[in-house]
């Protein structure tokens, strides 16, 4: 076991920092406690050295060295190989075992049909293009695709411009893959369009098939485990398949072995998640065990396979499966001795999802922000229901619609009512609010407390059954972290980095409120076509929300949409769908444009106060005043008619103007041209285009700084090169989200730092 932890701090420190190997003294006190010699301990250093640099050597050998120019390789898909609208993208291996993300854009409509009856997974290619380093991301807590690379053993992006398939290469993964996608194919002809997606996640691991609804709802929830292959899954294969052969009085010995060679490549077919191998690699070895061939306890069978898993491949250590899967599974171990006490079945049950729950929560706040507090009650049903129904049901259905489809239609009429039942059950529980507690991402330093109180929560419990006291210990940890936003005495203004679009979050001090001025949006320019991917790139869902949990948002006192162009507002019914939004404003006028209907609904079903508005509306918060400058009437002239906002605070004043242009500007400079705003920080409109940001209004403003928010390389070519001159000229501190990425704004009293997420600098004022 402490050869596994130590293995575990050496890998971290090859890929962080060699200052990290000092967390082995923190093994030595334990060893002593464990009544280790000398020996021992020595034994340890050592294998924590030389697994360091193993693992410098693995990471050194598997880094590409950067070339400029056009690259020409010969690489092999991996089976996450997939053709997605206009894209063919992956990992690839070359020959010397150096992983790639290969991105290849299809020329035709033609090419996509040819490669999609060709099959790529497992499958040679030569590739001519270029490596690039992947690009950072679009804020902290946004999808990282250089943590993405790492934990897939990777380091670069390889972005082809041509892609020739080689001939068919026999290969054992390569049947394994055909195997995998033929059961695919089979469920989608034989079950019900209503199962497809349980079975095909169920019973070979894949669940690329399930939305967005769906996902939300298990998440909330916190059963999504149940709707992966793991040890369950295993652990019931290895049951059955020895019961039948106790049955049909053959061997136990026999097919302990059959099952040693038949588990790795079901682990294969399986997709082979890091659960799968851990369940599979465990079982193997007790059952190794159980033959006598070699003498190993339980923790020891669970240590190897983790060191093993490390040592094959060192990045799985990233993944947040390997974390969740290994310490769900030690906490469970070292639980033994006082779920052994237990004699109540449901006492054990509720002790099982306990333990789990508070082993998870740090790692899942860190990868996932939130956590399921209707998770340990939702668990004692939904558990049982799936080891004993309807995993056992999937199992049976599989089978017999490969021996008689005939047969298994009178099953499929009786299972899918019942089925059907249970996920409107599902739905019907993940309506309920205060469900999902939004934490937020804790830092190295909580992570550590976190981590501390949980284990001694395990201790007092285990050995002392003080219960209560237990709680406590974690219950104080999660408050204190809890409260710490309401601490926080800085005012946040984020010019989130959406692409071509805008949005904007305000933090008030104290976190009296929270505030967001558009969510963005992606613009479909006509039908749907080839080129259009499967799952379109959600702004609101997959960087908005992301941030704002991040920060332990989970309620928006006021969602601005400035007004409605897709830009601005496509994401907003994706935040209402992630977030509790307690009021929205828009200008008066739009809320009858077609755009905005989907936008409406959602409103609606989540009960949020809707308010037009109108220039001259106002009101405060804290010492924060709040003032709409535009419009002037109802009469909707889109971006003319855009909610101009202006903030004022301690520092000075902000003013918002969404898409405001030149007439727009004009009316704004008339009504309030003797009022004095400075200092001032102005967000351009219509992103820095050039019916925008005229000279009469910056003579106005007189603005101090100005952000613009435009996507990198847009079609438009925002911002316009008069507009980046003309604020040049009036010595104006100018900002791009294209070039800076998500630009934060913190300020306190008089006191102004900015930081951007992309171009690692900060100002202060």
């Amino acid at each position: 076991m402490y050869w596994t932890l130590s293995a575990t701090v050496s890998a971290m420190a090859a890929y962080g920092s060699a200052e990290l190997l000092w967390l082995n003294l923190l093994f030595i006190p334990l060893l002593f406690r464990s009544k280790k010699d000398i020996l021992s301990l020595s034994l340890l250093l050592a294998i924590s050295l030389l697994s360091y640099y193993y693992f410098l050597n693995y990471v050194s050998s598997h880094t590409p060295d950067m070339k400029e120019g056009s690259v020409i390789k010969s690489l092999t898909w991996s089976s996450t190989v997939k053709i997605d609208g206009a894209k063919v993208k992956g990992f690839a291996k070359d020959s010397n075992g150096i992983n790639y993300y290969l991105i290849y854009t299809l020329e035709s409509e033609d090419e996509k049909k040819r490669l999609q009856k060709l099959d790529l997974s497992n499958k040679e290619v030569s590739v001519e293009g270029v490596l690039e380093l992947p690009e950072p991301p679009v804020h902290k807590y946004a999808f990282d695709m250089e943590s993405y690379l790492r934990m897939n053993g990777a380091a670069v992006l390889f972005r082809a411009k041509r892609m020739t398939a080689s001939a068919q290469v026999d290969h054992p993964l390569r049947r394994l893959a055909e195997r995998r996608s033929a059961v695919n194919e089979h469920i989608e002809k034989v079950f019900p369009e209503s199962l497809q997606v349980e079975a095909k996640a169920l019973l070979i691991g894949d669940r690329s098939s399930m939305d967005a609804e769906l996902s939300s709802q298990y998440r909330k929830l916190g059963i999504t485990h149940l709707f992966a292959i793991s040890g369950l899954h295993v652990g019931l294969l290895t049951v059955l398949l020895r019961t039948a052969a106790k049955r049909l009085h053959l061997r136990i010995e026999t097919i302990d072995m059959t099952l040693v060679f038949l588990l790795p490549c079901y682990a294969l077919l399986a997709g082979g998640a890091p659960s799968v191998w851990r369940a599979v690699s465990v079982t193997i070895l007790i059952l190794l065990s159980s033959t006598g061939k070699i003498k190993l306890k339980m923790d020891g069978a669970l240590a190897l396979s983790a060191l093993g898993f490390m040592l094959f491949k060192p990045y799985i250590l990233f993944q947040p499966g390997f974390q969740l899967s290994y310490v769900a599974a030690f906490s469970l171990l070292y639980s033994a001795k006082y779920l052994k006490k237990q004699h109540s079945l449901l006492v054990i049950s509720a002790s099982v999802t306990a333990i789990t729950q508070l082993a998870l929560l740090p790692i899942l706040l860190f990868h996932f922000y939130e956590l399921s507090l209707s998770s340990f009650f939702v668990n004692l049903v939904y558990v049982p229901l799936y080891s004993i129904i309807i995993l056992p049901v999937n199992i049976l259905l599989l089978a017999i619609t490969f021996l008689s489809e005939t047969i298994a239609a009178p099953l499929f009429y009786i299972y899918e009512p019942f089925r059907s039942g249970i996920g409107r059950a599902t739905a019907w529980l993940a309506e309920f609010q205060w469900q999902v507690w939004t934490a937020g991402r804790p830092s190295v330093l909580w992570l550590l407390v976190m981590v501390s109180s949980i284990a001694c929560c395990f201790v007092i419990v285990e050995r002392w059954n003080r219960k209560l006291i237990g709680f406590a210990i974690v219950l104080v940890p999660a408050i204190c972290f809890q409260v710490k936003p309401y601490l926080e005495p800085h005012t946040y203004v984020t010019f989130l980095d959406v692409g071509q679009g805008d949005s904007i979050i305000i933090e008030l001090p104290f976190r009296k409120a929270v505030y967001v001025i558009d969510t963005g949006g992606t613009v479909m320019i006509g039908p749907p076509t080839w080129k259009t991917p499967e799952k379109p790139f959600e702004v609101g869902r997959q960087v908005v929300v992301p941030y704002l949990k991040g920060k332990g948002i989970s309620t928006i006192d006021i969602l601005t949409i400035s007004h409605a162009h897709l830009d601005h507002m496509e994401g907003a019914d994706e935040v209402l769908q992630e977030l509790r939004v307690k009021e929205a404003h828009f200008p008066a006028g739009s809320i009858h444009e077609e755009v905005m209907g989907p936008v409406i609904q959602e409103m609606k079903r989540q009960n949020t106060k809707m308010k037009s508005q109108l220039a001259g509306n106002e009101w405060s918060a804290g010492s924060a005043e709040f003032t709409y400058m535009s419009p002037f009437d109802d009469n909707y002239t889109h971006n003319d008619s855009s909610l101009v906002l202006l903030m004022k605070n301690d520092y000075g004043y902000f003013l918002f103007t969404g898409d405001l242009e030149t007439d727009g500007e004009q009316k704004v400079v008339r009504k309030y041209g003797e009022v004095q705003l400075s200092p001032l920080i102005l967000k351009v409109g219509h992103h820095g285009s050039k019916t925008s940001t005229t000279e009469s209004f910056l003579n106005f403003l007189q603005p101090e700084i100005a952000i613009i928010s435009a996507g990198r390389n847009n079609r438009y070519g925002h911002p316009n090169d008069e507009v980046m001159e003309r604020l040049a000229a009036n010595n104006i501190k100018t900002y791009v989200t294209a070039e800076h990425g998500t630009i934060i704004l913190k300020m306190r009293g008089k006191k102004l730092d900015m930081n951007a997420s992309r171009e690692k600098k900060k100002d202060s004022n």
